[in-house]
């Protein structure tokens, strides 16, 4: 595959004898490390393109990414998939009509809608999804697959309810990143979304912030790309857009014989492992391990400490996310799991079945210790993160479950102020 803005890039830095625009490094190495790569990290010079409005080098690796992911359009992000939501929720303002997210959303959806002004629903399967169709005009369906256990949802019946009510089908798929790059991967959802978004940085060789919005219709495709000059930052990050480029390249050349290295690593950690049991998923890389009973953020903390780091501890699991350039560390990662001390979990928290209700209150914002909040109606979606997932949503009151789940994750918790709840007086 070719890789256009890298080879620009590259062809720039090396030509470049003195460099007056941003960034500030001025492109130099410095004398720590931390900018060993600010040679590649350029801005909208003169026939490096424009992010915004691409029409080169930009244009043409999207093109190749499109290509590559099954999607007839691509617009590169460098600010993550929440900016892809925010321009995906606005392209449902746009359309009109509620937005229907069918099953678990990542908080991003929540505060887009809120930004955006679009009033959402909320199911879990066709059924609730159809009740829904009757009583409102459903403008967009957005789904999330594969979750952050590497679980897909099935799109088919989805896709054929969505054309039947006239909606658009909008697909975070923001940890299929890899799928495209070998056959041993699940398909993304390129055969069904309108829209669809994946974050390269999550299992790509890609920095922080690489994300990519996918369409498949040019009419909407205009649409998402004035979107994005409006919401996207006027300052994309170059190193980022060069990594996504050189990434896809990379593994459109050598996925299938990166990831049969990976799957093979992943076998033989099976036959080292002693600890719990591996999830069976969709997405062999998401290396889910369940350890009944056990507080695997504790289990967490102690393998950080010998200096290995898991994606995220969630109740009794821990997650692990592999890749071609981790699976040799996976017989570490066995011995670490075997050495720590593993201690029970003293109560049963679950996340997004507190049973709360609910509560149109309108009021003052306050802020109130997390020990006073019982009984409080919540200004703000609480939550994990990682997943990213509301536990605790706007307009929910707050029950001793709710209550004993901050207490215990206060310290992992998206929503919070400073340690403190906003609540509705």
């Amino acid at each position: 595959m070719p890789k256009p803005l890298y080879d620009a890039i590259k062809k720039y830095s090396n030509n470049a004898v003195a460099r007056f625009c941003m960034p500030g490094h001025s492109g130099q190495r410095g004398e720590d490390g931390i900018y060993s790569a600010a040679v590649f990290d350029w801005t909208e010079v003169d026939g490096l393109d424009n992010l915004l409005y691409s029409e080169g080098v930009i244009a043409d690796s999207e093109k190749s990414i499109a290509e590559k992911y099954g999607y007839s359009y691509a617009l590169m992000l460098t600010n993550g998939c929440t900016c892809a939501m925010q321009i995906a929720m606005a392209f449902a303002k746009q359309r009109g009509g509620v937005a229907l997210a069918y099953g678990g959303m990542h908080k991003s959806f929540y505060s887009a809608a809120r930004i955006m002004n679009v009033e959402i629903r909320e199911c879990c399967d066709l059924t609730e999804a159809k009740k829904i169709a009757e009583q409102n005009d459903v403008g967009c369906i957005f789904v999330t697959t594969p979750d952050y256990f590497g679980k897909l949802t099935a799109l088919g019946d989805v896709k054929q309810f969505a054309e039947r009510i006239g909606a658009a089908l909008i697909v975070d798929e923001a940890h299929s990143a890899h799928f495209p790059y070998s056959k041993l991967l699940p398909d993304n959802a390129s055969a069904y979304a309108d829209l669809a978004f994946a974050s390269m940085h999550k299992t790509l060789p890609v920095y922080g912030g690489g994300a990519i919005l996918f369409v498949n219709e040019k009419s909407n495709y205009e649409i998402c790309r004035r979107l994005r000059a409006d919401i996207h930052s006027t300052s994309p990050n170059y190193l980022v857009m060069a990594s996504m480029d050189y990434a896809n390249d990379w593994f459109s050349a050598r996925g299938e014989q990166e990831y049969a290295k990976v799957k093979s690593a992943i076998e033989q950690f099976a036959t080292l492992n002693k600890i719990g049991e591996i999830v069976s998923n969709d997405d062999f890389t998401r290396l889910v391990l369940k350890i009944q009973g056990a507080d695997c953020n504790l289990a967490s903390l102690q393998l950080a400490e010998r200096g290995i780091y898991a994606e995220m501890a969630y109740q009794d699991k821990l997650v692990f996310i592999v890749t071609p350039l981790n699976c040799d560390k996976l017989a570490l990662l066995a011995g670490a799991l075997k050495d720590i001390r593993y201690e029970r979990t003293t109560e049963e928290i679950q996340q997004g079945d507190m049973r709360m209700e609910r509560s149109n209150k309108s009021g003052k914002i306050v802020y109130v210790k997390i020990e006073d909040c019982l009984g409080k109606v919540s200004a703000r979606d609480i939550g994990i993160y990682p997943p990213g997932v509301p536990a605790i949503k706007k307009g929910d009151v707050i029950n001793q479950n709710a209550l004993n789940f901050l207490k215990k994750y206060s310290s992992r918790l998206f929503g919070l102020a400073s340690g403190k709840v906003a609540v509705i007086e």
